[in-house]
């Protein structure tokens, strides 16, 4: 029994498929011709054809390098230091004391 003609998928098309997502197929006569499909896109099954890929991942978002400290930044190497604050601190003045622990 022969492996030939056979047929691929690929989503988006025209008929409804598994996941929500469409699919076209097409026929394919030979070896080389299904070769060919696998290399452009073509699957062998629709679900394979209808799987939804991994969305892309954005990176997170990180602050400039000269950004100012956040306020819980601030909290935390303060605490790190012993240094006594409360929520009445200010930023500035809570920045001004971490400071002058590190000079010594």
């Amino acid at each position: 029994m022969s492996d030939f003609p056979t047929i691929v998928y690929r989503s988006p098309g025209p008929h409804h498929g598994e996941y929500g997502r469409t699919y076209e197929s097409k026929g394919i006569a030979d070896a080389d011709a299904l070769k060919a499909a696998l290399a452009a896109g073509w699957h062998r099954s629709v679900p394979e054809a209808c799987r939804p890929s991994s969305p892309p991942v954005a990176p997170a978002e990180v602050p400039a390098d000269d950004a100012p400290p956040t306020r819980a930044e601030l909290e935390a190497k303060a605490a790190e230091m012993g240094l006594k604050f409360d929520g009445r601190t200010s930023d500035r003045k809570l920045a001004q004391a971490i400071a002058d622990a590190l000079k010594g």
